[in-house]
């Protein structure tokens, strides 16, 4: 009777249908991505001591591991067939007339076995074991997202430095190109009717200077909001290392370029790879087994249940030992006027099992499509940036002879005035290229399941 059987199913790996490979990649050798680290791809030493502080301090991480502590106390009492106390019932002292003191007392230890006829206990551990697991994964779910959230917020923080260094350049030549109107403004001003008309310094009207002092100012106008967001990305920054930051710290604040990944050597498997690599997955299948186990719990409950309980008493009085006593009691528990409400809890489970299936399968859906659209938007952004900087380097020369005939007479106010323009935006587009490239790689190896894993031991 005691070995008896398991009620309930014993939970099978779910499956999905996925493509062979990712849209537009090769088909490659399916990898294992573990403990990755992906960010060593921006050659960024402060990145890298940031992520590593992030790992260490992370408040969501430090709560994902309480977690799982709090899962492996679970798991040591889960599924425990024996129960009891032993305690004192009562002792006394009595003095004072013809007979003295006289000491008594009385001691009672209980214990209850339970019989795991139908496997509830057994039910009961495989839940708390997937519980633990699913404690695991969720904690590296919350390092996949640490690492996606502090390598974005550091590459934010970069591009807006950037936008601000960009703005600061744009300030002065057009700060040069005001005074360089205001300058021949003056000469032609103070030269004669004779010595304007042989002379090559252009004429300047007042359209003129107000569109170069425009110009400035819209410059100097763009600056402010930069600044802004670039404190606001550092702030982020430190909230994810769990620190509250009175500045901007860890060296932010100073002078760096935006970093840009290597994508040399990056392998992106096959989408069933996805299914081990991904911790959410994992974590989306730990808790439809954890589910299964639970559903064998509630079926067992409508099952009888067979205890045998133990007591043994033993009193004395003074210095002597009166009799011991005790007893053994079988005990069985027929549900009965109860049934219907147990009945319902495995409908409860049964139904909560098939919730979390078809949410294990969207979790699949949803990481083949998050890996395929990092992949497209790397491969464009990585010829944005191709392109923008080609488009750069002519607008610089295009500025440089726009100014010179402006100076020479040859042309109006109004193209420079446009090539400054288009240089300003193209240098803006190729920062935000840049950006977009940097965070589309972040995308990409988060996606692939490229979390820094600790696994149970």
């Amino acid at each position: 009777m005691a070995a008896g059987c398991t009620v309930g199913e014993d939970f099978q790996k779910p499956s999905k249908d996925v493509p062979q490979q990712f849209l537009g990649a090769q088909i490659e050798s399916s990898i294992t991505r573990g403990n990755v680290e992906w960010w060593q791809a921006y050659g960024d030493d402060k990145l890298n001591r940031l992520v590593d502080l992030g790992l260490e301090q992370n408040l969501d991480i430090r709560k994902a591991v309480a977690r799982v502590e709090q899962s492996q106390a679970i798991l040591e009492g889960a599924g425990y067939p024996i129960s009891g106390t032993t305690r004192v019932s009562e002792f006394k002292v009595a003095g004072g007339g013809t007979d003295g003191r006289a000491d008594t007392g009385f001691v009672r230890a209980e214990a209850s076995w339970q019989a795991d006829l139908y496997g509830r206990l057994k039910r009961e551990r495989e839940a708390a074991r997937y519980r633990l697991e699913g404690a695991y994964d969720d904690a590296n779910v919350a390092r996949m997202t640490l690492l996606d959230e502090l390598v974005t917020a550091y590459i934010d923080a970069r591009f807006y430095q950037e936008l601000i260094r960009i703005n600061l350049r744009v300030v002065s030549s057009r700060e040069q190109t005001l005074n360089a109107t205001l300058q021949a403004r003056k000469r032609r001003t103070e030269m004669g009717a004779a010595e304007t008309e042989v002379t090559d310094i252009p004429e300047v009207s007042d359209l003129d200077v107000a569109q170069a002092r425009t110009l400035v100012a819209s410059a100097r106008a763009e600056l402010p909001e930069a600044k802004i967001l670039f404190f606001k990305s550092v702030s982020r920054v430190g909230t994810l290392l769990g620190q509250a930051w009175d500045r901007p710290r860890e060296g932010l604040d100073r002078t760096a370029p935006q970093p840009v990944p290597s994508t040399r050597g990056l392998k992106t498997g096959v989408p069933a790879d996805l299914i081990r690599n991904r911790p959410d997955v994992r974590l989306a299948e730990k808790r439809l087994a954890e589910s299964v186990a639970l559903a064998g719990v509630a079926e067992a409950d409508l099952y009888p249940e067979l205890k045998l309980t133990g007591n043994i008493n033993i009193n004395y009085s003074g210095n002597d030992l009166l009799p011991t006593a005790g007893f053994a009691r079988l005990g069985l528990d027929i549900p009965l006027f109860d049934l219907p409400e147990r009945r319902s809890k495995v409908r409860f489970q049964k139904a909560r099992s098939k919730e979390l299936l078809a949410v294990w399968e969207e979790t699949v859906v949803e990481a083949v499509e998050e890996v395929q659209d990092s992949l497209v938007s790397l491969k464009n952004h990585n010829e944005a940036v191709k392109f923008t900087s080609e488009a750069i380097a002519n607008l610089n020369e295009v500025l440089k002879l726009a100014r010179q005939a402006y100076v020479a007479g040859q042309s109006g106010f109004l193209q420079v005035l446009d090539a400054e323009r288009a240089l300003l935006a193209a240098e803006n587009a190729l920062a935000l290229d840049k950006r977009n490239f940097a965070v589309d790689f972040v995308d990409l190896n988060v996606a692939l399941g490229g979390a820094y894993d600790q696994k149970p031991v």
